[in-house]
C-alpha cells in the first residue's frame, strides 16, 4: 500500500530501523534519542541513538528502484530558538536545545569518519541468511555449494523436533531462523497475492521475489553477496511448491501472525479458542468470578506452548510466576478477591502482564477473532465494521472485546470504552460512568439481551447522545456579549472580567475592554477572577464561555 501511494505517510516506531526497505523519500527522526530499561537498576534509562542504528534508519529513503529518486533525505528537527514565553521554562527549553544539538554533532562526526572507512552496512535480513548459512555449515556440514540446494529443501522440524519452542539448542536456533525466514516470505507472497487477487505459479514467483528482493535494504546494504538473492528467491519458490503449497494454509498461517511453524502449531488449538469465543453469550451479564474464568480457560489452552504461548526468563521469581500465573491475571483484571504482588515483585509481576496476558494472549485471541471474520467474508479484502461484525464472525460481543479487556486490565468492556475514548482516566472512574451508561440503556429499551451490556454500537450511541448533552448546555454556561473593543476579525479572545455597575467588562491581557455582558443575564457566580474565559465572535451573537484551563476545552 505504501509502494502503491495509498499510504503516502507513514508513522512507525524505531522497529522502522529493522527488515524489508519501504519506498521512502524522506525519514523524519523526532528524537536522538532512545529509552529503554534498566532491569538492574530497575528504572528507564536514555541513551543516545548509535551510528549503526541512525545509517540503518536513514537507509530506508531513497533506496534505487524504492523512492521517486536515487537520494532520500533524513530530517532531525532541532529548534532554533525557545517557544515558551514564561521565564521559568525558558531555562529549560534553553537547555533541551543545547542538548540536542549536541546529540547531533555527537552523532554526526562519527557518521562521517565511518563513511570513510567502509561502505557495507548490514541488514537484519541479511545477517538472518549469512546466519542461516554459517550454522548450516558449522551444524550440519552444508558447504557453500550445496547450501541453496539445502535451503529450497529443508522444513524447520526437520532440522529439530524443538523447533519453535525457543529453545536455546543450536540446531532448535538454526531451525527457528528458517522458520523466520519462511515468516518473511510466506507473508510478503500473501500480500502480494491478495493485493493481486491472483494465484502465483512458479516464474511469476520467481520475478515477484526478484522484485521483493530488490525492494529490500540488503540488496544495497549486502549488493555484494550475490548468493542472498538467489538464497531469498529459491526458499520463497520452494514455500510456494513443497512446503506450504496450499494457498488456504498459507493464509490461515499469515493470518496467525506467528511464524509458519509456530503457526502450524497454534492451528491445532485455534478452534478451542473460537468455542470459548462463542460461548460467551451471557459475557454481559455474567459474574466478574465468571468472567475471570473464561480469560483462565483461553490461558491455560496456549500458556504451555513455548512458542506461542507464555514466556518468562529462567529466574526462580519468574518461572514461580508463570506457575501461578492465574494469580497475575486476577490482580490485572482487577477480580473479586484476587491476590496482590508485594511492592518487590511488583515490577516483574507488570513484565508478566506486558509480555504474556497483553501480547502473547491478546495476539492469540487477535488471530483467532481475525480468522473468524475472514472466513465470514470469504477471504475477502473487506474493512470490518461494527454493523456486520456480529453475524460476520458468528461471535458474540465477547469476541470483539477480549483482546482489549486485556490491554486495559478490566473484565468490564465498558470500562475499556471508556479509557481508550479517553472519558476515564482510571479505571474506577470508567466503572462510575457505567451507571450512567446503564441507566441510558434502561430508559432506551424495554428488553435488555446479556450482548447489549457490551454491544460497542450502543456505547458509541450513548457516548454521542452525552455529547449532545454536553453542547446543549453551552448556551446554560455562557453569556451574551457586545462587542465594543474589538469587530470580532481574531474570532476567538481570551478575556478577564471585571465587574462594574451592574456590567461585566471583558478585557483582554494588555487591559483593552472587548466586550461587556449584563451581569444579571450571567451564569457565572463567586470569584470570577480564578477562571478562564474565552470570548468567541464566530457567531452572529457574541459569547463568553468559562474555559477549563487545565484540559482547554469549553464548558
Amino acid at each position: 500500500l505504501i509502494e502503491r501511494g495509498i499510504c503516502p505517510v507513514t508513522l512507525a516506531t524505531s522497529t522502522l530501523t529493522d527488515g524489508v526497505n519501504l519506498p521512502f523519500d524522506i525519514i523524519f527522526v523526532p528524537s536522538l534519542m532512545r529509552r529503554s530499561f534498566d532491569p538492574v537498576n530497575e528504572r528507564q534509562v536514555e541513551h543516545n541513538m548509535s551510528t549503526a542504528e541512525f545509517r540503518n534508519l536513514a537507509g530506508r529513503a531513497g533506496r534505487p528502484g524504492a523512492g521517486n529518486g536515487l537520494e532520500g533525505i533524513t530530517l532531525v528537527p532541532i529548534p532554533t530558538q525557545p517557544s515558551t514565553t514564561a521565564p521559568g521554562k525558558l531555562r529549560d527549553q534553553r537547555r533541551q536545545i543545547k542538548n540536542m544539538n549536541t546529540n547531533w554533532r555527537d552523532l554526526r562526526q562519527p557518521l562521517l569518519a565511518e563513511e570513510h572507512e567502509q561502505r557495507d552496512i548490514d541488514s537484519p535480513l541479511a545477517l538472518l541468511l549469512d546466519g542461516i548459512a554459517n550454522r548450516a555449515r558449522q551444524l550440519l556440514n552444508v558447504e557453500s555449494g550445496e547450501f541453496l540446494n539445502w535451503l529450497e529443501a529443508t522444513i524447520p522440524q526437520e532440522i529439530s523436533a524443538d523447533a519453535g519452542q525457543a529453545s536455546s539448542y543450536e540446531l532448535a536456533r538454526l531451525a527457528d531462523s528458517v522458520d523466520e525466514l519462511d515468516g518473511v516470505l510466506l507473508s510478503a507472497l500473501e500480500e502480494l497475492q491478495r493485493l493481486d487477487d491472483a494465484e502465483l505459479k512458479d516464474a511469476d514467483a520467481e520475478v515477484a521475489l526478484s522484485e521483493i528482493w530488490r525492494r529490500t535494504f540488503s540488496s544495497v546494504a549486502a549488493a555484494q553477496e550475490a548468493w542472498m538473492e538467489k538464497a531469498f528467491i529459491r526458499r520463497g519458490q520452494a514455500i510456494l511448491r513443497e512446503i506450504y503449497p496450499k494457498r488456504e494454509m498459507r493464509s490461515r498461517l499469515y493470518q496467525s501472525g506467528f511464524t509458519p511453524h509456530v503457526g502450524t502449531r497454534f492451528e491445532a488449538v485455534r478452534p478451542e479458542l473460537l468455542a470459548l469465543l462463542g460461548q460467551a453469550e451471557d459475557y454481559g451479564d455474567a459474574e466478574d468470578a465468571v468472567r475471570l474464568k473464561l480469560f483462565v480457560q483461553l490461558g491455560e489452552l496456549i500458556a504451555n506452548d513455548r512458542g506461542f504461548g507464555f514466556s518468562v526468563r529462567s529466574t526462580r521469581a519468574d518461572q514461580t510466576l508463570l506457575e501461578n500465573w492465574q494469580n497475575v491475571l486476577g490482580w490485572w483484571m482487577r477480580a473479586p478477591n484476587h491476590p496482590v504482588p508485594n511492592p518487590n515483585d511488583l515490577r516483574a509481576w507488570q513484565r508478566f502482564v506486558s509480555d504474556n496476558l497483553e501480547f502473547r494472549l491478546g495476539v492469540g485471541l487477535g488471530a483467532v477473532v481475525a480468522r473468524a471474520w475472514s472466513d465470514g467474508v470469504g477471504g475477502a479484502l473487506i474493512v470490518p465494521s461494527l454493523v456486520a461484525w456480529r453475524k460476520t464472525t458468528g461471535l458474540p460481543w465477547f469476541g470483539f472485546w477480549a483482546r482489549e479487556l486485556l490491554r486495559w486490565g478490566t473484565l468490564d468492556p465498558f470500562v475499556a470504552f471508556a479509557l481508550a475514548e479517553g472519558l476515564a482516566g482510571t479505571r474506577s472512574e470508567g466503572q462510575a460512568l457505567r451507571e450512567q451508561f446503564d441507566e441510558w440503556l434502561i430508559n432506551r429499551r424495554k428488553e435488555i439481551a446479556s450482548d447489549d451490556r457490551i454491544d460497542p454500537q450502543l456505547f458509541l450511541e450513548w457516548r454521542r447522545s452525552r455529547n449532545q448533552d454536553a453542547e446543549l448546555e453551552v448556551p446554560k454556561r455562557s453569556v451574551n456579549a457586545t462587542l465594543s473593543g474589538t469587530d470580532g476579525g481574531r474570532v476567538k479572545y481570551s478575556v478577564v472580567p471585571v465587574v462594574s455597575n451592574e456590567t461585566i467588562h471583558w478585557l483582554d491581557a494588555a487591559g483593552y475592554i472587548l466586550a461587556h455582558s449584563v451581569a444579571a443575564e450571567s451564569p457565572f457566580q463567586g470569584p470570577l477572577h480564578k477562571d478562564d474565559f474565552q470570548l468567541s465572535a464566530t457567531r452572529e451573537q457574541p459569547l463568553v464561555r468559562r474555559v477549563d484551563s487545565v484540559l482547554g476545552y469549553s464548558h
